[in-house]
C-alpha cells in the first residue's frame, strides 16, 4: 500500500479526515508528531534521518506549518511549488486567504488550514473575577503562582509582553520609543523575568494541565479553549484588550516529498467544503474556506472567540518578518528568559 507522511503536532488533524482519505485513495497516512512549530522547522531543516528503531525515516510529504514557518522554509527552498491544476478545490477559499497573504501572496507553496488568535484562558473555578487584559494575566499569575503556563514558543510569549506595554507584537529594535523610556525588548525582558518564578511550565501542550487543574491560567490559542469548553472544562478565553496575535496555519508539501502527486491529492481533499468544515469543528479554529463556513452551525459562526469582532480584529497583528539583528536580539532575550 502506498504511504504519505504528514508532519504535524498533537491532536491537530481530525482522525476522520485521515481515515476518509485512506479509504478513498487506498493510501496509508503516517503521522509524524512534533510538539511545536519550532520543532517542525527544525525537523524540516534536518532532512532525512533515522527513526527510533534506526530505520530510514523519509522527509514528510505534507506538513502543517504556521505562516511564519512557511515564510522561513520557503526561503530555504524546503517547500514545493504547488501545482494549482491539481487543486481545483482552491475555488472554495475566501479570496483574502488565497490572494494577498503576506507570507505567501499567491498561495504558491501553501494553502490555509485554519486561522486564529493568541490570548490566554483561565479556569473559572480557580479564578473568580473577569479578566480582559495582559496586565491582568501578569497580576493574576502572582496570585496563582505555580499554576500558570506560557507557550514554549518565543514569538507568542515575547509578543504578549510587548503588547502589554503598548508596543508592536513584532518589535525588535534596541532603541527606546522615547528618550524617557526603556526599549520595548528591555521592558519585555523585565516583565517576563518577573513572570517566570510564578510559572508551572513553558508548555505548548498545555491542555492536559488545564484539564487536571494543575494549571488555572495559560497563555494559548482560542481553538484550544473552545475545545476544552466543549469537553466541560470551565475555561474562559480572552483576547486581551491591549491586542495580540492573529495567525494562520497552512497545509504545505515538502520540496523533496516522496509522493508529491498523492500529497497534492491530500491537499485537494482537505479543501473539500465538508472536510474543511469537519476540521473546523474538530480544532475549533476559524476556517478560510467560505464553502465550509456554510456547513458550520450558527453558534460556531457567531462565536467571538473564534471569529473576533472588528474592534478586536483591529488590535491584532500577524507575525511579520524581523531583520537578522532584531531576530538575534529576540533570540537572546528568549534564551535568558527560557534558560
Amino acid at each position: 500500500m502506498k504511504q504519505i507522511t504528514l508532519l504535524t503536532w498533537p491532536d491537530y488533524v481530525n482522525p476522520l479526515t485521515l481515515e476518509g482519505f485512506e479509504k478513498e485513495f487506498g493510501v496509508k497516512v503516517k503521522l509524524e508528531i512534533v510538539p511545536s512549530a519550532v520543532e517542525l522547522i527544525e525537523r524540516m531543516q534536518a532532512g532525512s534521518r533515522s527513526d527510533a528503531e534506526g530505520l530510514p525515516d523519509r522527509q514528510p510529504d505534507v506538513l502543517v506549518p504556521p505562516d511564519y514557518a512557511v515564510r522561513e522554509l520557503s526561503a530555504q527552498g524546503r517547500l514545493a511549488a504547488l501545482d494549482h491544476s491539481q487543486l481545483p478545490n482552491l475555488e472554495h477559499l475566501e479570496s483574502r486567504f488565497y490572494h494577498g497573504r503576506a507570507h505567501d501572496p499567491e498561495s504558491g507553496v501553501s494553502i490555509i488550514k485554519d486561522w486564529g488568535t493568541t490570548g490566554f484562558m483561565y479556569r473559572t473555578d480557580m479564578i473568580y473575577e473577569t479578566l480582559g487584559s495582559w496586565a491582568e494575566f501578569w497580576r493574576l499569575a502572582e496570585k496563582l503562582s505555580g499554576c500558570v503556563t506560557v507557550l514554549d514558543s518565543p514569538g507568542e510569549v515575547i509578543g504578549a509582553a510587548l503588547k502589554m506595554r503598548g508596543h508592536s507584537y513584532n518589535a525588535s529594535s534596541p532603541d527606546a520609543s522615547t528618550s524617557f523610556s526603556a526599549s520595548p525588548l528591555a521592558e519585555a525582558r523585565d516583565d517576563l523575568l518577573n513572570l517566570k518564578p510564578h510559572l508551572l511550565a513553558f508548555e505548548t501542550n498545555y491542555k492536559p494541565l488545564l484539564i487536571s487543574g494543575k494549571a488555572g491560567l495559560s497563555l494559548g490559542w482560542n481553538g484550544d479553549a473552545a475545545g476544552l469548553s466543549a469537553q466541560g472544562v470551565p475555561v474562559q478565553y480572552v483576547i486581551p484588550s491591549e491586542g495580540s496575535q492573529i495567525w494562520e496555519d497552512d497545509w504545505a508539501i515538502a520540496a523533496d516529498a516522496p509522493n508529491p502527486d498523492l500529497a497534492h491529492a491530500f491537499l485537494n481533499y482537505v479543501l473539500r467544503p465538508e472536510i474543511a468544515a469537519q476540521e473546523a469543528r474538530y480544532t475549533r479554529y476559524a476556517t478560510g474556506n467560505h464553502s465550509a463556513m456554510a456547513l458550520l452551525d450558527e453558534a460556531m459562526r457567531n462565536d467571538p472567540a473564534i471569529y473576533p469582532p472588528p474592534e478586536l480584529l483591529a488590535k491584532l497583528e500577524p507575525g511579520m518578518p524581523i531583520d537578522k539583528e532584531g531576530q538575534k536580539r529576540r533570540e537572546d532575550l528568549w534564551k535568558e528568559v527560557r534558560g
